[in-house]
């Protein structure tokens, strides 16, 4: 019995031993890349953040649609593909710096999904140890993966190895020279793609993933309660907004999230129908710009926020 005991608790303490040695080797590598999603980006967005004074946050569609190229002064996106508000909360949290310009890309039928539960801020749970406000955003929602996290460290890193290996060996652009901003060049075939997409879809795409009766998800709005909070520490603007899109939403859905926004007191802009008139040049698909569509949202977008500014 004893030595079960005893060979129970070696194997116990080899186990943490090399999770814990796992997690160090992974976390140097992890620090010094620069490039790629999920971690590049990030650690080169944490590097410039205090820096900037213009940040643009959101997901593909905040990543592809707004060209900080365009734009009179120090700016980043920090857009990532497949990420939600959660993940934009959890991120703004680290900012420190005072005065800044805040542009939130938010989706209509986003705001009034009620079936999001915030886990795409999981893909930051890498960095609670370096950054406590990620750690304090997380952990109301998901204790459990926070508690994971601290027993078996290694796990933060579960599915992102082989990107931190591979934009650690080769990576795939001179990050010191990129502002966050990913222009879309639709290829031939993608526009043959989405040519042949236009002619078979007979239906208006109107409400896509939205039910009625409308109702803002309450974490969602937990969630903005938080970014709004946030930026008024800083002193900072914040501005929401929505980029154009082909899948259009009917009146009542948009004066369901003006609403929304009006009650919290802050700027919303919907330029969901921005592009009066159909040219398909304009987009690579139903929901994403391409870059010249991008370069002409952003021309807009600049001038109204120096307006409201």
């Amino acid at each position: 019995m004893k030595k079960s005991i005893l060979l129970f608790i070696a194997l116990l303490v080899s186990f943490f031993t090399i999770d814990r040695l796992v997690y160090l080797v992974i976390n140097q590598f992890s620090s010094r890349v620069y490039t790629g999603q999920s971690i590049g980006k990030i650690n080169h967005f944490l590097e410039v953040k205090d820096s900037v004074d213009l940040i643009i946050f959101g997901n593909s569609r905040a990543l592809h649609h707004v060209n900080t190229n365009l734009f009179n002064t120090n700016a980043y996106n920090i857009g990532v593909d497949g990420t939600k508000l959660a993940y934009t909360g959890a991120l703004l949290s680290t900012l420190e710096k005072k005065d800044q310009t805040l542009l939130i890309h938010v989706d209509h039928s986003k705001l009034l999904d009620l079936n999001y539960n915030g886990d795409d801020c999981l893909g930051l749970n890498h960095l609670i140890d370096d950054y406590d406000e990620i750690k304090k955003f997380i952990a109301p929602f998901f204790l459990s993966e926070i508690v994971i996290s601290e027993l078996i460290k290694s796990y933060r890193f579960n599915g992102k190895v082989p990107g931190i290996f591979k934009n650690y060996f080769m990576p795939s652009y001179e990050y010191r020279n990129y502002t966050g901003y990913d222009p879309i060049y639709p290829s031939v075939a993608q526009k043959e793609i989405f040519e042949n997409l236009l002619l078979t879809e007979k239906e208006d795409r109107i409400n896509i993933n939205i039910n009625k009766p409308l109702e803002i998800n309450p974490l969602i709005n937990k969630i903005i309660d938080h970014i709004i909070n946030k930026s008024q520490e800083n002193d900072s603007k914040i501005i929401f907004f929505t980029s154009p899109s082909l899948n259009k939403v009917d009146q009542e859905v948009k004066d369901k999230i003006e609403d929304f926004f009006l009650s919290k007191g802050v700027d919303y802009i919907d330029y969901i129908d921005f592009f009066e008139e159909f040219n398909k040049d304009y987009w690579k698909d139903f929901t994403h710009l391409s870059a010249k569509g991008a370069d002409l949202f952003t021309e807009e977008l600049k001038g109204k926020i120096n307006q409201i500014k």
